[in-house]
């Protein structure tokens, strides 16, 4: 007689029956349900022999999932925004100055400014990019105004992934909040590899502050811009941990 042993499938049909024949009975097996993985030993093995296949099959099956990690971890580089520049132009004309909150940086473009976030740590999945990516440093929105200055803060921020891409941030160093929209309709997504590090890049996603940023900021400055504003176009650079 023989066996026919099924790993990962439980639901088994233990009627054991002999096929018998003019000339005697003939070897029969347990028959089980559809699987996709069996593996075939002579009865004659016994325990032992079962658990040592069993053992060799699960170190195999456990084994297979961590050559491939489904997830990427993150420890730096840096998240760029370019401005819109009608936005930068409406901020301007309100008299609100947007400075960067270090370690963030910012570099003047045409018509518009350059924002740079260093990136702090994040996990994204390693085939959609499906998590997300934090960041240190931020935004001050500022405007100096009969002696005084009124400002709005905006810092750390974490991208998130999901299937409402989106960007939060911690306001005025409070309750972090949903700030703005992110459209990767027509992202670029690459993976490349330098001197020994693995990266993760994504281009040209659109960035829209949203009813709470807007709302946030004509309460702070006394202004009345639209609920939604197109804020620029970021590029994310991230590094892979080892």
């Amino acid at each position: 007689m023989c066996e026919i042993l099924y790993l990962g499938y439980t639901d088994l049909v233990n009627d054991v029956f002999d096929r018998r024949t003019p000339d005697g009975p003939q070897k029969g097996c347990i028959t089980m349900k559809a699987s996709s993985i069996a593996i075939r030993r002579p009865a004659g093995l016994g325990l032992l022999g079962l658990a040592l296949v069993l053992t060799l099959s699960l170190l195999v099956l456990v084994a297979a999932p961590q050559a491939q990690a489904a997830t990427l971890r993150l420890d730096g580089m840096r998240t760029t925004l370019t401005t819109n520049t009608g936005t930068t132009q409406a901020l301007w004309d309100e008299g609100i100055i947007p400075l960067p909150v270090a370690p963030s940086t910012v570099s003047p473009t045409t018509q518009a400014a350059r924002y740079t976030f260093p990136i702090t740590t994040g996990r994204v999945d390693a085939k959609t990019t499906a998590g997300f990516i934090k960041h240190s440093g931020g935004l001050l929105l500022a405007r100096f105004d009969a002696g005084a200055w009124t400002a709005l803060n905006l810092t750390k921020f974490t991208i998130n992934i999901t299937g409402a891409p989106n960007l939060t941030a911690i306001v005025n160093g409070s309750a972090r909040v949903e700030i703005a929209t992110l459209d990767l309709g027509n992202a670029e997504i690459k993976t490349f590899t330098k001197h020994g590090r693995t990266y993760r890049t994504v281009k040209n996603v659109v960035v829209t502050l949203n009813a709470t940023a807007m709302g946030a900021i004509n309460t702070t400055f006394g202004t009345h811009l639209p609920d939604s504003v197109e804020l620029g176009t970021a590029r994310v650079l991230a590094r892979v941990a080892r």
